[in-house]
């Protein structure tokens, strides 16, 4: 059984590591110098998370001067040691 369930587990992680899923959302503050930026997001499907305003982590190759309060984006995320990290983000028109 536990190898039935860990052989699941792999596929799940597979599918969300080949075709990440990508969230819209809105800014609501940046906070550069603590490589953070605050989101109002829509629902997250992968983690079950419900739509809300919150702050994320953000890699350093994402630009965090390119965004201003207002700016609609949409993001990729992973889960770093119970942490939610943007990896991916771009504006929308």
């Amino acid at each position: 059984m536990k190898k039935v369930i860990a052989a699941l587990l792999s596929l799940v992680a597979l599918r969300v590591v080949a075709s990440p899923e990508w969230v819209n959302g809105e800014v609501v503050r940046v906070d550069q110098a603590r490589n953070r930026i605050v989101l109002k997001h829509e629902y997250i499907p992968s983690i079950k998370m419900a739509p809300m305003t919150m702050p994320f982590g953000v890699v350093k190759e994402i630009p965090l001067d390119q965004y201003r309060p207002g700016d609609k984006v949409r993001f990729q995320i992973k889960v770093v040691d119970g942490t939610l990290d943007i990896t991916v983000m771009e504006k929308l028109k």
